[in-house]
């Protein structure tokens, strides 16, 4: 275990891994990839526990080499077997995720981002208050699944939009769906007494001059305007609609505002993040989440700024 190696935690859907593991390649850079959903049914795991102090890792009879960085990018459960117990199936994911990550846990290095801050700044009430904590503007918010607080909100606040506390994914029948933002109508305040069953954040309904996706990779920003209110399926959650040529351009955000970002980052102990902003017709910056493990590749694609590149280079030890 002489040679160091960039070591990726990841999928195999995962396109925007692919060009990080093309861009080390060009670079001819050692690296090993780890797609998550191959545990337990595809690929077996050993942790060995030696003497010198140091954990040695085999997945598949393979050691994985002395880490120079580590990618903790996204976890993808594989499909059930169609005659294992769904109880069963749970507990071997359970166990192959703890020994896995616990195993990876041991590894003293660089990590974009380590586990436990990624989890911990997926859920969107955290991140709210240590974004006011560090001066950023947030909405009006509650979080709540309290249709008397709800309808307080609804009548405070003035329009109102409502999203997931955490995720947006949900499985139902074998089929994925997605939950985006939405405004609350009068007509859904009559039937509050389907939220009990999922406190949800809702927050007052913030005017757009448009939308801003700032991705930080270490010290580097890539700011980009998302021009969202020329598109009515876009106007509220930009994500919602399908047409391709929704306009970006790149942008430059005030100074102390990149400070505040930096800050909110290195607070949530993250060293990559993907945060969603808006400016208002005022030209005021409201801060509305931050994903630890957000996409970028359309930003690559349509501006040309190199973050797979940028990542590539962070993971190498070129961008503080």
């Amino acid at each position: 275990m002489n040679e160091s190696a960039i070591l990726i935690v990841s999928t195999v859907a995962d396109t925007a891994t692919d060009t990080v593991v093309q861009s080390l390649i060009a670079r001819r850079v050692a690296h090993q990839r780890i797609n998550t959903e191959d545990f337990p049914f595809e690929r077996a795991l050993t942790l060995d526990y030696q003497a010198e102090g140091q954990t040695s890792i085999a997945i598949g009879g393979s050691t994985v080499k002395q880490t120079r960085s580590i990618w903790y990018r996204r976890v993808r459960s594989p499909a059930k077997p169609e005659r294992m117990d769904p109880g069963i199936y749970d507990f071997c994911l359970r166990e192959n995720r703890a020994a896995l990550l616990g195993g990876l846990l041991t590894q003293s290095t660089r990590w974009m981002s380590h586990p436990a801050a990624v989890w911990r700044a997926e859920f969107k009430p955290y991140q709210l208050r240590i974004a006011q904590e560090v001066g950023l503007r947030i909405p009006k918010t509650i979080v709540s699944n309290d249709p008397d607080a709800i309808r307080r909100a609804f009548r405070d606040f003035g329009p109102l939009i409502v999203k997931p506390t955490r995720s947006g994914h949900f499985h139902q029948a074998g089929e994925e769906f997605s939950i985006f933002t939405s405004r609350v109508t009068v007509e859904h305040l009559a039937e509050l007494d389907a939220a009990k069953w999922a406190p949800s954040i809702y927050q007052e309904w913030i005017s757009k001059r448009y939308d801003i996706r700032v991705t930080c990779v270490g010290s580097r920003v890539f700011a980009a305007a998302i021009h969202s209110q020329t598109d009515p399926a876009a106007a509220v959650d930009w994500r919602q609609t399908v047409n391709a040529g929704l306009p970006h351009s790149p942008i430059e955000l005030p100074a102390p505002l990149v400070e505040q970002l930096q800050r909110l980052l290195r607070r949530l102990d993250l060293a990559f993040g993907c945060l969603d902003l808006v400016l208002t017709p005022d030209n005021e910056y409201v801060f509305l989440e931050v994903n630890p493990s957000g996409q970028w590749l359309w930003l690559d694609d349509q501006l040309n700024f190199g973050i797979s590149d940028t990542v590539a280079e962070w993971l190498t030890g070129g961008v503080a």
